[in-house]
């Protein structure tokens, strides 16, 4: 069989499996831990919530801009081509994240591999490796 990937000691193993999850309601108003914005209420699921947030603390992102980044009222917008994949790409208004459109294949890869990726950002502080700061589905 496979061998069980190491899981750094800061988390428990189970923050990496990928039922692993929390849903958060997205109103327009805004409330205690999301932005105001200008569209229809939505919701969003949030996969490996306690490793993303690790990550954004290792990569020193604060929590409260990245939401209001890719949450608040300025629109994303949409680069012009979809990728090879055919996903599309969006920059947020103040171009400090691109988020991608995934299949549900490359969501699968992304939380198999999520724990080797975890301990090689945290081993290699100047690695190279692209940067993931959540996985969410809206």
């Amino acid at each position: 069989g496979k061998q069980a990937p190491v899981v750094s000691l800061d988390l428990k193993h189970s923050a990496f499996d990928p039922k692993e999850k929390v849903w958060t309601r997205f109103p327009p108003e805004g409330t205690k831990y999301t932005p105001p914005h200008q569209s229809s209420e939505f919701k969003w699921k949030d996969y490996c919530p306690l490793v993303f947030r690790s990550l954004r603390k290792l990569f020193k992102v604060d929590a409260a801009d990245y939401m209001l980044s890719i949450c608040g009222n300025d629109a994303l917008r949409e680069l012009s081509s979809p990728g090879k994949s055919g996903s599309f790409f969006y920059l947020t208004n103040d171009d400090r994240y691109m988020i991608k459109t995934m299949k549900k294949s490359e969501t699968k890869v992304l939380l198999r591999m999520l724990a080797a990726y975890y301990n090689h950002v945290r081993a290699f502080e100047n690695t190279l490796v692209i940067r993931f700061y959540g996985l969410h589905c809206v």
